[in-house]
Order: structure tokens, then sequence, then C-alpha cells
């Protein structure tokens, strides 16, 4: 497996491997991993086609800001890779393919690349409903639009919230808010501290002197009882 060894990894426990596949094939991670993060150990760097070239596309970010790494989940379309945790038994799939990831019969696309300029399919739409250039296109267009397949028998699920009053709200566990949170706790504040990772440090929990910093912080942080703490949020 592509993994850094301990204490890189603090997300997950080694001790626990969870299983899933991908495209139908076997995968297997660990407790803590995200979907991304399990398939990159494994060396499958692919993970969707682009929407129009249907080139093959990964992870880029690792933070579930792009679209490269979007998936099908069961039941929840645009699940974002890099976030999302693996579950044993999960079956994840990847979004805008025709046929399979690795032989995507659209792909034929990207050879008429220059026939398909930015934008070409608005010129088409412009026009009498009579022009039988529109009446080419749309139905194309419409069959090949959207990302994803919308489950509308999917169970409801249950989301957590809580309603908080405090002096100081600080967004974001990184270096400089872990700093600004505890000297704010110190001087007397009543803080609260959020990060929708789910452990703090930021890139303190990666950086190569990073777990000596979030050491020295996290104690500090312990010992404050008017600082809260909500991570995943």
């Amino acid at each position: 497996m592509n993994r850094l060894p301990a204490p890189f990894g603090s997300r997950i426990d080694r001790s626990r491997p969870v299983r899933f596949t991908f495209e139908g094939k076997p995968f297997e991670g660990y407790e803590g991993d995200s979907i991304a993060s399990a398939l990159a150990a494994s060396g499958q760097w692919v993970l969707s086609r682009s929407f129009k070239y249907h080139r093959p596309r990964g992870i880029l970010s690792m933070t579930g800001a792009d679209a490269n790494a979007l998936v099908q989940l069961p039941s929840e379309p645009n699940a974002a890779a890099e976030r999302t945790p693996i579950g044993e038994g999960l079956r994840v799939s990847a979004q805008n393919v025709n046929g399979s990831l690795e032989r995507d019969r659209d792909a034929v696309m990207d050879r008429f690349g220059r026939f398909l300029p930015v934008g070409f399919y608005y010129r088409t739409f412009m026009g009498p409903r009579r022009d039988s250039w529109l009446k080419f296109w749309e139905p194309m267009i419409r069959r090949k639009a959207g990302l994803g397949v919308v489950d509308t028998k999917a169970p409801h699920r249950q989301f957590d919230k809580t309603h908080l009053h405090c002096d100081v709200l600080v967004v974001g566990a990184g270096p400089a808010g872990l700093s600004a949170a505890i000297d704010a706790a110190e001087a007397g504040a009543d803080v609260v501290l959020c990060d929708e990772n789910p452990e703090i440090g930021g890139s303190l929990s990666y950086g190569r002197y990073g777990p000596a910093v979030l050491s020295g912080l996290s104690s500090r942080l312990d010992a404050l009882p008017n600082l809260k703490v909500l991570t995943g949020t």
C-alpha cells in the first residue's frame, strides 16, 4: 500500500481494516480513511471522467473542494470522495461514465474537442423552435447533462445541530486558529473553536514538524474548561 508510516496518518486506525468496493472491485482501507485516501493508498488515482470530453480525472486537493473526486454512493450522488469516510461493505461508483471508468465509451468526445468550443451549446439554443439544428442537439445535450443518479426512495438521515453562545468564535483549528482560541480563552473569554475536519491541527497534522507543535498546543487547550472544540463542524 502507498502510505506514509506512523506518526503520519493520525486520522486512521491501522489496526482496523475496512473493506469496500469501487466500480465493483474490492479495496481495503482503515477506519478513519476517506474514500479518496483509501483508493490512493491502493494505487487507484482515477476517480471520475471530465464532464465534457470524458478525460480521466482524479484527486486534486483532498479537501472536497473540486469536482474531480465526486462519486456515486448507493443513495447519494456527488459525494466528495476526499471527505466521505469509508464503511464496511460500502459500494462506491464513478460518475459521468458510459460503460466503465477505465473504458468509457464517451471518451471518444475528446477527439472532437476542436469542434466543440466552450459555450457551443449555448449558441445552439438561440433561434426559433423549428430550427433543425436545435432539434438535433437538444435531446443529446439533455441526455448527457447532470452528474450522478438521485435515489428518490433513499431513507432520511439524521444530522446533529447545537445552539451555542460564546464571547469568541474561532473558525478553523489549524495553527493560527488554535493559537488564537487558546490566547482568547487564557484571557478569560468563553471560546468556541470549530473545524470542518475530524481532528484539530490543520497543517500541523501532516507537516514535518507539526506533531510536536500540535502536542504543545493540545496540552494548553485541554487545560482550558472555557474553550469548547467542535470537529466535523
